[in-house]
């Protein structure tokens, strides 16, 4: 074809000419080239792998059977379906996005990094940045790799690797590697091979002291972190040699937002599309461990709550998110805080795009199923998975859903016998199950919330979130500067006076045990009283906290000194023991408040009479078998007893002691 011809053809698709005609058109198909079309669909559609092929309802008619075809080998879409659309990447993101080709031949150019047009001086710079902070990451994960594999000061780092169960091929498969003590290795390696110190800092591998440049990460076990487009934006180090920080990471910075990555997604896609859902565990060696053994369908969140930004990640993969939840209190109300404002739970709909560096812009479509996979005690992924994997994929199969979570969480807070407990239970809850926008799922949890409330639904359904006004909306607006601080947690209550008594008054924290922490709902509150816990002696100890937490401490001041009685020190560590018993006795009346439950339950179910005989028989321990089907029922009756009268006897005793004395 002549070169003008292609020229008016390439016009009338609406593209602007910036070079020659036929040089043009290979520049679109050099765009074409570079995108992957299962990516790029999979960004808004959740897509199921079918053989060689992907299906999925089509999103641009309603459907209940998938009828929308993506072949990643022709690199098309087609819908098979009432609207028969089709075409290549660029065809789908015109019709997606409702643009004209040359938006789309600018984004998709974009997005592939091909340029249509001369950069200005500042967008080349940070092009250049950034490729030279992928390119250090790059030289720095070699240089690592190769230390663990080959240096004898890695010997002890080798050890521990395979004291935790990691084989050869998961080394090799998650590129681990080993940061020498030394503190300029790294540095000098890099310099060496023309990397200037300020491309180095800026990437997060090295940090400017009063000693002069060093490297960031010294004797630790190094875990590269990839982005979903697997490139290496950063790292985390675990240290093994006593650090009190035990896991370090590359600081945020334009190439490493650790809210907006999930640890080993890369991996992870295929066996996600297979599986039909995803799990979130806490830790790197938790992914590896699951890799290793048959469960790549798993991703980290590197120590974090699921954030939106990673839930945007999953949701174009699967709608399914299984969240491994930490044992300890402070590891679920984190979780819980963390999961309660992602709004896909809630089926708030938004959008997800993706910069040139794969940087999340905005959100996507839908929502997300999310569940909580709920840890036996003391336990946790990479030991489950390796030592009891049967019990393991139960635990995933058996995941709770997250609304369930929720209600269970807030009746271990609320006491559900007292008006205001009731009260505060209603309120924290009634705006979540108000927000549900699927109506079935709606009424359910408005009937549950109202029956443990005592109160009619229509009062739930009254109780909606406030309306932000026009001012709070356009401040909303202005930017992420003018967004609200979380609310803090309130200040009533026996954990709130825990960790007020031991901010303020020393020898209330000296009377606690280290798991006091535990104690603490609010994963905020929990991680000041563990800081506070670790240096009584320190009056530093804020030091170990993060800025905002700071805040909270002085709010915690502030209430003990405006709220409490004046202590002595002896006073004060009666208080905080005081506190503690309180906390105990008020989780042992929710679980018998539970369990009572579970016997009333079983009295509608079972034979009344019989449930009775079987209890009296249990509680005396009489040697003859019972019926398999009614022993639950029984044990349940006995342990309600057996609790009631645990709970009950200090008072009693009390009241005995106080009668005698009279």
């Amino acid at each position: 074809m002549h070169p003008f011809r292609i020229c008016v053809l390439a016009l009338k698709r609406g593209a602007i000419l910036i070079t020659p005609a036929a040089p043009f058109v290979s520049v679109a198909q050099d765009v074409k080239a570079r995108i992957d079309i299962v990516d790029l669909i999979s960004e808004s559609v959740a897509l199921n792998r079918s053989g060689r092929t992907y299906k999925a309802r089509c999103p641009f008619h309603a459907e209940k059977t998938p009828s929308f075809i993506v072949d990643p080998q022709r690199q098309s879409w087609r819908c098979y379906g009432a609207c028969a659309e089709g075409g290549d990447a660029f065809n789908w993101l015109q019709k997606r996005e409702n643009i004209e080709f040359k938006e789309a031949l600018r984004i998709l150019a974009h997005r592939a990094g091909v340029r249509l047009e001369p950069a200005s001086p500042e967008q080349a710079a940070r092009e250049q940045l950034h490729k030279r902070l992928l390119e250090a990451n790059a030289a720095a994960l070699i240089w690592w790799r190769d230390q663990l594999a080959q240096s004898a000061a890695a010997l002890h780092v080798r050890e521990y690797v395979a004291s935790r169960g990691i084989e050869q091929a998961s080394v090799e498969q998650f590129e681990l590697g080993f940061a020498d003590g030394d503190g300029d290795q790294l540095l000098h390696h890099l310099g060496a091979r023309g990397f200037r110190t300020d491309e180095l800092e800026q990437a997060g591998l090295v940090v400017i002291t009063e000693h002069g440049p060093r490297d960031r990460f010294r004797d630790r076990l190094m875990f590269p972190i990839r982005n979903r487009r697997g490139e290496c934006v950063g790292f985390g180090g675990r240290t093994l040699a006593g650090d009190p920080a035990k896991y370090v990471n590359t600081p945020e910075s334009p190439l490493f937002r650790k809210r907006g990555l999930l640890y080993g997604l890369h991996l992870a896609a295929d066996a996600i599309r297979a599986a039909g859902h995803v799990v979130v565990v806490e830790g790197y060696t938790d992914v590896i461990s699951a890799h290793a053994h048959g469960n790549a369908n798993t991703v980290a969140s590197m120590g974090t709550s699921l954030a939106d930004a990673q839930v945007a990640l999953i949701a174009p993969i699967t709608r399914d998110i299984r969240f491994a939840l930490d044992s300890d209190a402070a590891g679920q109300a984190a979780t819980r805080r963390g999961l309660e404002s992602t709004h896909q739970i809630l089926g708030i709909r938004e959008r997800t795009s993706f910069d040139a560096y794969g940087a999340i812009q905005v959100q996507d479509e839908g929502k997300a199923e999310v569940r909580i996979i709920r840890l036996p005690a003391g336990s946790d992924p990479d030991t489950l998975i390796r030592e009891q994997p049967d019990r393991w994929k139960s635990l995933v199969q058996g995941a709770q859903p997250f609304l369930d979570f929720l209600f269970d969480q807030a009746r271990a807070r609320h006491d559900l016998d007292d008006p205001i407990g009731r009260r505060d239970f209603t309120d924290e809850l009634a705006p979540i199950v108000n927000s549900i926008k699927d109506a079935v799922l709606a009424a359910e949890y408005v009937n549950r919330l109202a029956a443990l409330a005592r109160v009619d639904p229509r009062a739930i359904a009254a109780r909606r979130p406030a309306r932000q006004s026009p001012a709070s909306q356009s401040s909303a607006s202005a930017g992420p500067a003018s967004k609200p601080a979380r609310p803090q947690p309130a200040l009533h209550g026996p954990q709130a006076a825990l960790v007020a008594l031991a901010v303020a008054y020393p020898a209330a924290a000296a009377a606690l045990d280290q798991d006091a922490p535990d104690l603490i709902d609010d994963a905020e509150d929990a991680q000041i009283l563990a800081a506070r816990l670790s240096l009584l002696a320190d009056a530093e100890w804020t030091a170990l906290l993060p800025e905002p937490s700071r805040d909270r401490v002085a709010q915690l001041r502030a209430y003990a000194n405006s709220q409490l009685p004046p202590f002595t020190d002896e006073e004060a560590r009666e208080a905080a023991q005081d506190s503690v018993e309180r906390i105990r006795a008020q989780r042992q009346r929710e679980y018998l408040r539970l369990l009572s439950f579970e016997v009333a339950e079983n009295d509608r179910q079972l034979p009344h009479g019989e449930v009775a005989i079987a209890a009296a028989a249990l509680a005396r321990g009489d040697d003859d078998p019972l019926d398999p089907e009614i022993l639950p029922a029984a044990d349940a009756v006995v342990q309600v007893r057996d609790r009631a009268v645990a709970l009950h006897a200090p008072r009693t005793a009390a009241r005995t002691a106080a009668a005698a004395q009279e």
